[in-house]
């Protein structure tokens, strides 16, 4: 995955991303007081470049027991994730070699899981979201079964938004009619209206169909009808076509805004669950997002599955 800029390089973007980890996510960069910006109709102006590269994983740690860590409790669950991570295990897709080292904060609290509700910070998967999980990265035997970000097709920037992954910059553009909300990772972008409707079931998209609302000063962004082939492979959170997701975007600093997403789901879930986690202004740029290589690759890989499971049994 490359970016091409005239002064950029692999060296460059490692001391930038480093340089806005240490700035952006000290608790008192969550504390500034002020107004929060406007538009000219009134509207809490999220308009900007915003970042989301956490650590903390969806679901709550089993060695944690709380929501809310203090410095020395964050601490600890940033090494115990890392230590993980370096196993760059591809069944725990989470945690497979991570950019981001830093838990996730929420006017200035770290988090140690996205989950909020329910409050044990676990996913309530009933029987058929729990094997749709196990087969998010078992269980995949052709091109389409394979994960879209893999494939170089994005959803990173879907509903629910990810953390973590590598150019996790976002461009939010706010109009009275529409918001979009760009993503540089995979150049995942997303355009919800104001004012209509669900568009009809039968015009899948690969991102769900997103209409927005105001409730209050939170713009909050519905997204229905999940493309089936897409649904459960471009994001770690796995949800079915029938799922519902519901996004809130409070602007409660001029540089932070809470981001809260709720998904219901029958089909995956015995109940609706809710995540949280905030993203953070930065004076950072997108650049192009150029992925090709999933897709190059994906003869050998496939093949190469082909043969591993030829020569298992004379392996046993």
């Amino acid at each position: 995955m490359q970016k091409q800029s005239k002064h950029w390089t692999p060296q460059a973007a490692y001391v930038a991303v480093a340089a806005l980890m240490a700035c952006t996510v000290a608790p008192s960069a969550f504390g500034q007081a002020g107004p929060i910006p406007r538009t000219a109709d009134g509207r809490p102006d999220l308009q900007g470049m915003w970042s989301s590269q956490w650590l903390t994983p969806t679901e709550r740690p089993a060695s944690v027991s709380k929501l809310a860590l203090n410095r020395a409790e964050a601490d600890q669950l940033t090494s115990e994730i890392l230590a993980r991570a370096e196993k760059n295990n591809p069944l725990d897709p989470e945690l497979a070699a991570p950019d981001a080292k830093t838990l996730a904060m929420v006017k200035g609290e770290y988090r140690s899981s996205l989950i909020i509700d329910p409050p044990d910070g676990k996913l309530p998967y009933n029987e058929t979201g729990r094997a749709a999980a196990r087969n998010y990265v078992t269980g995949l035997d052709n091109p389409e079964q394979r994960m879209t970000t893999e494939r170089c097709i994005g959803g990173v920037g879907w509903a629910p938004m990810q953390i973590r992954s590598a150019s996790m910059i976002h461009r939010f553009v706010q109009t009275p009619g529409f918001v979009v909300l760009h993503t540089e990772a995979y150049d995942d972008t997303r355009i919800a209206s104001f004012g209509r409707p669900h568009k009809p079931a039968e015009l899948k998209q690969p991102g769900g169909d997103s209409i927005a609302r105001w409730d209050g000063d939170v713009l909050e962004v519905e997204t229905t009808d999940n493309d089936p082939q897409f649904s459960t492979h471009g994001i770690v959170t796995v949800k079915s076509p029938d799922a519902k997701v519901i996004e809130r975007f409070a602007l409660v600093s001029p540089n932070e805004v809470v981001y809260t997403y709720t998904i219901i789901d029958p089909t995956y879930y015995s109940k609706p669950w809710t995540g949280e986690y905030s993203f953070v202004r930065t004076t950072d740029k997108l650049f192009e997002f150029a992925c090709h290589e999933g897709n190059y690759s994906m003869i050998g890989m496939l093949s190469g599955a082909r043969r591993q499971k030829q020569l298992a049994p004379q392996d046993k």
